[in-house]
């Protein structure tokens, strides 16, 4: 009604405005060379008014047309977004069901009506890895990095790829970036740490790991524990290059995880290496208690030596505070074992015996009875009951339960920082290789 309406007065409008123009037309005369035209306003008026018309009519119907192919567009882009909506939602649900024939077929028509998407690219890249076409996965990862939807997955498809590939700088470098756009993804800490042990970049994981520890995604003490093998590796690195360097990265490992035995063995060695001799004895004298790692004899040993003392004698100063623990009285027996002093080794290991000698302490029994009484049935019986004694501790891997003889930040298998000082459960966890040349070791010396 209203557009009729609208009509009828277009239509008033334009039959008043000709009347008013016809009633008050005036001859007019045109020119054209020699040629003269003479006709009146009004029929200038007419003619101007249907070229006008023409046009606008013409503008009406190229907008008609372009209205209709819009929407025709729309349309077809509204359906086909519909079906591949329905056939996204199908794919997935049937790689969460390992259909996977299904979800290849879904994933075409994804192809299809999706193309260049995010979703297109995310149920693709599910089923290449179903199809293991890993070299077109790459590709698709690559594509994600240019949505912004999908850059994490792209970088954590990119990085676990670089992984199994073994090329751990590349793993790194997406690692990082995604790490830097969500932290918070789950493990990822820990596979970027296992990374940086495998390429001994080690000053990212002190940074990496501060910064985990300022978003509260790691505790303080994993944290510092982290810290400490960084600040440990680069001083390894420095060892001969930057000695004293060296020496103060050390002391900040052993601020964040004090007493630790491989950073105190390092670090003692790293001191008498650089005639820190008196700096070494008081740290061992003050700090025994603490360390009591029978290991660290040859340390002891090596002092001894450079500050011209006895093996013995020194050993009765670092212990002085500390004269009734057991592994003091172990690290005095073996002084004197070293200084021939058989019988001031049996006596000092005797309250020992009383109670299931350790391992240690029957192998030490067997070498004072084969130097001081040179009786085989006695050698031999010390010898086998080491066998029953309890067990040392030794460094095994948390995670593959295989034994080492030396602490690492990766272990022989592989793993960053899994290795525990600890007992094994059983003798079986040593090999009867270990046990012999535990045995010959301790009598040969």
């Amino acid at each position: 009604m209203i557009k009729f309406f609208i009509i009828i007065l277009q239509l008033t409008v334009l039959v008043l405005v000709s009347s008013f123009l016809i009633r008050n037309s005036y001859p007019v005369s045109l020119t054209l060379d020699q040629l003269i035209i003479t006709t009146s306003s009004s029929v200038l008026f007419i003619f101007a008014a249907i070229i006008i018309f023409m046009i606008i009519f013409f503008q009406r119907i190229i907008f008609f047309f372009k209205l209709r192919i819009f929407k025709f567009k729309l349309n077809k882009q509204k359906d086909n977004w519909e079906r591949g909506y329905q056939a996204f939602s199908q794919g997935m649900i049937a790689v969460a069901n390992k259909d996977f024939q299904t979800a290849i077929t879904e994933n075409k028509k994804v192809s299809y009506y999706l193309k260049n998407t995010s979703l297109n690219l995310l149920l693709k890249s599910e089923t290449l890895k179903i199809e293991k076409k890993y070299d077109e996965l790459s590709l698709v990862y690559e594509e994600m990095l240019k949505i912004e939807n999908t850059k994490a997955i792209g970088l954590k498809g990119l990085m676990k790829k670089n992984i199994y590939a073994q090329d751990y700088h590349h793993a790194f470098v997406y690692g990082e970036s995604l790490f830097n756009i969500n932290p918070k993804i789950e493990k990822l800490y820990d596979t970027l740490v296992n990374i940086i042990g495998k390429t001994n970049n080690w000053q990212k994981l002190i940074e990496i790991s501060s910064n985990a520890l300022s978003l509260k995604l790691i505790t303080k003490d994993l944290s510092n524990v982290n810290k400490s093998i960084g600040y440990y590796e680069i001083s390894k690195i420095k060892m001969h290059s930057e000695p004293y360097e060296a020496i103060k990265l050390i002391e900040n490992s052993l601020k964040l995880r004090q007493f630790f035995y491989p950073y105190v063995s390092y670090y003692l060695e790293l001191l008498i290496e650089n005639n820190e001799l008196i700096k070494t004895k008081k740290y061992l004298q003050k700090n025994w208690k603490n360390l009591l790692f029978p290991e660290l004899k040859n340390i002891i040993k090596s002092l001894s030596i450079k500050l011209n003392l006895s093996f013995s004698e020194l050993t009765k100063i670092i212990v002085s505070n500390d004269y009734d623990i057991k592994e003091s009285k172990i690290l005095l027996a073996e002084s004197f074992i070293e200084n021939q002093k058989w019988n001031d080794a049996k006596k000092i290991l005797t309250p020992l015996l009383q109670h299931k000698p350790s391992k240690e302490v029957c192998l030490l029994m067997s070498v004072i009875e084969k130097n001081n009484s040179n009786d085989p049935q006695k050698v031999n019986a010390w010898i086998s009951r080491s066998n029953f004694g309890e067990l040392n501790r030794i460094w095994i891997c948390s995670i593959t339960n295989t034994t080492q003889e030396n602490w690492s930040s990766m272990s022989n298998s592989g793993y960053f920082n899994s290795l525990e000082w600890r007992k094994p459960k059983d003798m079986n966890n040593l090999s009867s290789q270990d046990v012999e040349s535990n045995i010959i070791s301790y009598i040969n010396n």
